[in-house]
């Protein structure tokens, strides 16, 4: 609306940089939002890898 740049320069960090950045805050982030239904199905996973297991 200004017309004015809002971004100048070319950045600090690559592209491949930023995406793996993205990445590991997306999985970090996941990690504490599982829905309840995620964390049911992960908790009957381990249970079922730990009597393999056995």
């Amino acid at each position: 609306m200004t017309r004015k740049d809002i971004l100048s320069g070319s950045g600090n960090i690559s592209h491949e940089q930023a995406l793996k950045k993205a990445h590991v805050e997306y999985d970090k982030y996941m990690q504490n939002h599982l829905t309840t239904a995620e964390q049911d199905y992960l908790e009957v996973l381990n249970k079922e890898i730990k009597e393999i297991d056995k």
